[in-house]
């Protein structure tokens, strides 16, 4: 059974690169409740991070580089991406599925002296979730939650040592080139509402990154890159919306599926149980997921399978099955059934008591009140206006 106990130091991320950091380089100290809450961890936190309601939903690093290359025209131009998906905001009791549509403008960057365009894939999936990790470190984040805003400061160091310490290695090079494509590709999200109105979300996927150059380097060596995290994250961070998951299990899983599988089983299976299993459809993944681009739904189906073996292997599944939906030799769907590893069960159990003494704590000093029904915990009314467009008309 995991500890539950909290923890308000050592996260994870390097000491001797925090502590080698000049002072100049920290944002001033701010006290910030929700953002304390959202760094500290029941267990032990350096294996563990922090899911996010409806930014880990979108489907944003869904093509690998071949994809790519085979979709440039000859100048090196990339299409908008544009894809649908459904979420349905916490608690799923009360509130309905909504349908989004996710467009991606790709970031356009200079490769061996020629501009070509880029979506964000898997190598970026994994420097953002290094960010994330790296921003629960009190001493590279700093979270203002009247102004919903989170920044990040960082080495590229610290990224490629904590990369390769989950056994991703990445030359410095490679992780300038994803830091520069999670800067410029714009992420723009319309969800439906009620009747015909829409709720639209843009802007990058790293906002207001600042670089160092070799010379500022050579001056301060300890001189540290910034970046704002994306606004969805920063008003989860205030409604606490995010949940506690395996960050070490994420990092070490190979499949960009069986990431995406163990990110969503880990933020909305609450109910975890042996006699619990999860249910979801082959269909909800293919839309969902967005990873999977065979065009023979049975090269599909071995992925997903595949996907799910991983997971059995690194026990967050015990097992599963598949019930087949044919009609004569097509595959309609399939329905799969997943039943939960006892080690799964004791992180969702874990994480289901960090959020209830997070919720308690924030409603006890007043700045958490009872969501309503009918205003799902989206995080989108409290984004300001540059951050956010309502449109009334469809």
């Amino acid at each position: 059974m995991t500890e539950r106990t909290w923890v308000t130091h050592d996260v994870g991320v390097s000491s001797e690169l925090i502590d080698n950091v000049s002072p100049s380089a920290l944002p001033s100290p701010v006290q910030d409740l929700q953002y304390d809450l959202f760094t500290q961890f029941f267990g032990k936190s350096e294996n563990l991070s922090n899911t996010i309601e409806l930014w880990d939903a979108i489907p944003k690093y869904s093509f690998t580089a071949r994809m790519q290359a085979q979709k440039r025209d000859s100048s090196g131009r990339l299409p908008v991406y544009q894809r649908s998906f459904e979420y349905r905001p916490a608690p799923k009791a009360d509130n309905p599925t909504l349908v989004c549509t996710v467009s991606l403008q790709p970031a356009s960057i200079l490769i061996d002296g020629k501009r070509v365009d880029c979506y964000p894939s898997a190598d970026e999936e994994l420097v953002e979730e290094v960010l994330k990790k790296i921003f629960t470190a009190q001493a590279c984040g700093l979270h203002n939650s009247r102004r919903g805003e989170s920044w990040v400061r960082f080495t590229l160091h610290m990224i490629r040592t904590e990369l390769a310490r989950r056994g991703r290695t990445r030359s410095i090079a490679e992780i300038k080139q994803s830091l520069e494509i999670l800067s410029k590709t714009v992420l723009d999200v319309t969800i439906e509402g009620r009747g015909a109105k829409k709720i639209v979300y843009t802007n990058p996927i790293l906002n207001d990154l600042t670089r160092v150059t070799r010379a500022e380097l050579r001056e301060d060596p300890k001189a540290m890159w910034t970046a704002r995290l994306p606004a969805l994250i920063s008003t989860s961070i205030n409604a606490l919306s995010y949940r506690q998951f395996n960050y070490a299990i994420l990092m070490d899983l190979k499949s960009p599926l069986a990431r995406w599988l163990h990110k969503r089983l880990s933020h909305e299976y609450t109910n975890a149980h042996l006699s619990h299993p999860y249910s979801i459809l082959f269909s909800t993944i293919a839309r969902d997921s967005g990873l999977l681009h065979n065009c023979r739904p049975s090269a599909n189906l071995q992925t997903v399978e595949r996907a799910l073996d991983e997971l059995k292997e690194r026990r967050v599944l015990w097992t599963y099955s598949a019930e087949r939906r044919d009609e004569k030799t097509a595959i309609l769907d399939v329905l799969f059934t997943l039943t939960p590893h006892s080690d799964f069960v004791d992180d969702i159990k874990a994480a289901n008591a960090r959020a209830r003494d997070a919720r308690s704590i924030l409603l006890n000093a007043g700045l958490l009140s009872a969501q309503r029904p009918e205003e799902p915990a989206t995080g989108f009314r409290q984004l300001s206006p540059p951050r956010l467009r309502k449109a009334v008309e469809a």
